[in-house]
């Protein structure tokens, strides 16, 4: 959707991050996300460890992916992460190629950490 096709397009792979809400009898899986999200983050450090890229979209037509993967209700697809070597700057249209060559910043630790007195 919108700005992540022009990363998409030319990835090397498109994975789908999908998590499994509930078990097969109804179950809730109450840590699913939790699971994915962990799976991702290895995978994505991994990547960086070989030289290759990850951009993680949120931005994407859930129910799009149902069907195209078989997916039934107790399945949520979460994120869809284009891996491979890092492309041409030049390639990205204008807004992109700013976004990704402007410094990073981060939100300090007091504003991400909750500290209880």
């Amino acid at each position: 959707m919108g700005f992540n096709q022009a990363w998409a397009g030319n990835a090397a792979v498109l994975i789908v991050a999908v998590a499994e809400t509930a078990t097969e009898d109804g179950t809730p899986v109450h840590y699913a996300n939790y699971d994915l999200g962990q799976a991702v983050a290895h995978l994505s450090v991994q990547a960086h460890h070989d030289g290759l890229v990850v951009h993680q979209m949120g931005g994407f037509d859930r129910e799009a992916i149902r069907p195209l993967l078989g997916l039934d209700e107790r399945f949520a697809p979460v994120s869809v992460i284009a891996l491979g070597e890092l492309g041409d700057v030049d390639a990205l249209p204008e807004p992109l190629a700013q976004r990704e060559v402007a410094p990073r910043v981060r939100r300090s630790i007091d504003e991400t950490v909750l500290l209880s007195a």
